[in-house]
């Protein structure tokens, strides 16, 4: 089965990233996966379908990003053809080896290539934000903190 195979090869800090195209409303993914990758330490789960067991992969702190939930597993639904290829969601080619940053905000795929420029950019705005705070705390108004330090 390609998703047993799929499983077994995603590695301790890998993300596993599976594109549905949105093609049902089955699960691929579920507390049984969530299982199976956090005890390989795996960092995270990322698809456009839903997913379901939402309360039990939540109590085992596995993280998991979909589109809504459903109760249906994929059991005779549909089938993994591949893994450890590109895959696209939601218009995004998604590459193995890219950066996947995710958090309840939503999710942002950093191409391979970029992760050491992005890596210097985003220290950069963490820091100016950092400073507005200061700034904006001490009594600075915002547009005057916005001017200083450019960022919002």
């Amino acid at each position: 089965m390609g998703l047993l195979a799929a499983l077994d090869a995603v590695g301790k800090d890998q993300v596993y990233v599976t594109p549905t195209q949105r093609l049902g409303h089955a699960s691929l993914w579920g507390e049984l996966l969530s299982t199976a990758c956090a005890f390989k330490g795996v960092a995270g789960a990322l698809t456009d379908g839903p997913v379901r067991d939402v309360n039990r992969t939540r109590a085992m702190g596995f993280k998991v990003f979909g589109v809504g939930t459903s109760p249906l597993d994929i059991n005779s639904r549909y089938e993994v053809i591949a893994h450890n290829v590109p895959g696209v969601i939601d218009g995004v080619t998604i590459n193995p080896g890219d950066l996947v940053v995710a958090d309840v905000d939503g999710v942002v795929i950093v191409p391979v290539a970029l992760i050491p420029e992005v890596v210097e950019l985003v220290k950069e705005k963490d820091s100016g934000e950092s400073e507005f705070r200061k700034a904006v705390k001490a009594g600075m108004s915002p547009s005057a903190a916005f001017a200083k330090f450019g960022v919002l």
